[in-house]
């Protein structure tokens, strides 16, 4: 049975500044429907509910933040977390705009073993009964593993090297299929592990969204040097704490909006300085301004009621 009320995703092959996607025609690597990549300096479209035809897509979160819906359940991803979706299965972001930063994401065709990484028909089959058996949606791998992701990409743009980017995506399966068999083991715990410093950073910031928030205040709070802060900040909560401030600024900014507060009252509430500031970052993180956000809220909410 196809899944309702969304569409399957087939990618073209396409290649700008900011977005790369490559499709099996241009890898030549048997099983690999496509492998791309996106840089976003600023909030796009959200992704409206889609589906791959007999192929899991793996998402992983370079930088940033994204918001994926698969049925009821929603989850909220940043830096360092990989999002996986099983074969026909519905998803999106559940009207959400895609945040500003990097994901690598790609499909795998498991409709024939025999075709499926260079593999022999044995290891193929064992490698997808492997990912069939996965518990669970996000995963949080150590940073070898989105090492490799980028170097498996980077080598997929050339067919001459199809079987080394073959093997590095290969060894990122097995890994992850590891690392889901042990999070099954606790109790399929993925939660991001803030050292003691930076969950005090973390919980200041969330307790005080409404200030400014300068990175020197929140260094001295983790005893750190500014430099050391945000490289430690970044490894462990997946974006640069600017970034992160300004990420939850907004969705702030959004129940403000909501319960009807205007946008210069949001704007000076939170810290922006202006209205107009305010907008920019709205823009970026959100891929409208407060007014086209509050204006699709309201056709939303008519939608909802008509229906």
């Amino acid at each position: 049975m196809e899944p309702e009320k969304a569409e399957e995703s087939v990618d073209s092959y396409f290649v700008s500044r900011y977005r790369t996607i490559y499709t099996a025609n241009e890898m030549g690597i048997p099983g690999l429907r496509m492998f791309g990549k996106h840089t976003m300096n600023q909030a796009r479209a959200p992704l409206s509910p889609h589906f791959h035809r007999n192929a899991y897509e793996f998402t992983f979160v370079m930088e940033g933040a994204i918001h994926f819906t698969t049925g009821k359940q929603d989850y909220e991803l940043s830096g360092s977390d990989v999002f996986m979706t099983r074969p026909n299965e519905v998803h999106s972001t559940n009207f959400r705009p895609l945040s500003a930063g990097e994901i690598i994401w790609f499909q795998l065709d498991v409709s024939d073993p025999g075709a499926f990484l260079f593999l022999s028909r044995e290891a193929a089959g064992e490698l997808m009964e492997d990912l069939a058996s996965m518990d669970g949606r996000v995963f949080r791998p150590e940073d070898q593993v989105f090492h490799e992701i980028r170097r498996a990409f980077d080598l997929a743009g050339s067919f001459g090297r199809r079987h080394l980017a073959c093997a590095c995506l290969t060894l990122v399966l097995y890994e992850l299929t590891a690392l889901s068999r042990k999070q099954a083991g606790l109790s399929g715990s993925c939660a991001k592990a803030f050292s003691p410093d930076i969950k005090k950073a973390v919980s200041y910031i969330h307790a005080n969204l409404a200030g400014e928030l300068s990175l020197e205040e929140l260094a001295a709070l983790c005893r750190l040097s500014v430099s050391q802060f945000k490289q430690k900040f970044r490894a462990q909560a997946g974006m640069a704490p600017r970034h992160y401030i300004n990420y939850h600024k907004i969705q702030l900014s959004k129940k403000m909006l909501l319960e009807g507060a205007t946008v210069t009252h949001t704007a000076m509430e939170l810290g922006f300085g202006s209205s107009s500031y305010f907008t920019v970052v709205f823009r970026r993180y959100s891929a409208c301004t407060p007014s086209e956000f509050l204006r699709s809220q309201s056709r939303k909410q008519s939608t909802d009621k008509d229906g």
